[in-house]
């Protein structure tokens, strides 16, 4: 292969001959490690919520992670005061907050939201303001690949098409272990280079011939 345009995990070489064995002297793979300040290895994307609380109503906040999408958190007091926040779990960063609502809910339904985030509830600053008109169930997107460090997540209902109390249906903080990825990324690494060394010396003493050859 040659400069190929997709990157495998697994390649597979099939050797044909005319007899019944073949012999090979050597197989090199070549190639690069691909890396970003957060990783050394593949990012796979989690539910990364440690604890959720929420303003109001909290026995039924179970709901909200239940991935059910006819179950709800519904709240329970003054217009704009509606609030859920999640609290990140250790060492995890943010790569994407999404909200699962239906327009079937009518005046309970979000229809402006704020997402905030910092290091401590006490601290979180608005970084986001997003409209919902949502199509019958939705899963509505707030955050995708910030790559953040925040320990708290907060979103806040401000407005629910006229009406006083929400229905949230889901609410899903995903992303990935710094600290993990780095450690199977390096470690995938370091095993690949050994790889290709020892596949370097093999050929290296195949392709030496044998004494008085």
């Amino acid at each position: 292969l040659h400069e190929p345009e997709e990157a495998f995990q697994v390649y597979r070489v099939c050797l044909l001959s005319g007899g019944t064995n073949v012999r090979a002297r050597g197989l090199v793979v070549r190639g690069v490690v691909v890396r970003d300040q957060w990783t050394c290895g593949e990012q796979e994307e989690t539910n990364i919520t440690k604890r959720m609380e929420v303003s109001s109503n909290k026995c039924s906040k179970r709901f909200l992670a239940d991935g059910r999408p006819d179950t709800f958190w519904q709240s329970d007091g003054r217009s704009g005061q509606h609030w859920i926040r999640v609290h990140v779990e250790q060492d995890a960063v943010v790569t994407g907050l999404s909200i699962q609502v239906h327009s079937g809910d009518g005046n309970y339904c979000p229809s402006l939201i704020d997402v905030l985030a910092g290091e401590t509830a006490s601290g979180v600053k608005r970084i986001r303001t997003v409209s919902l008109a949502p199509s019958g169930g939705q899963r509505v997107v707030l955050l995708e690949k910030c790559k953040a460090s925040y320990r708290v997540v907060q979103v806040n209902i401000r407005e629910n098409n006229g009406g006083c109390d929400c229905k949230v249906r889901g609410l899903y903080l995903t992303g990935y272990y710094a600290a993990k990825r780095a450690s199977a990324g390096c470690a995938s690494s370091v095993s690949l280079l050994q790889d290709i060394l020892a596949t370097s010396q093999v050929a290296s003493r195949l392709s030496t011939p044998p004494p008085g050859g």
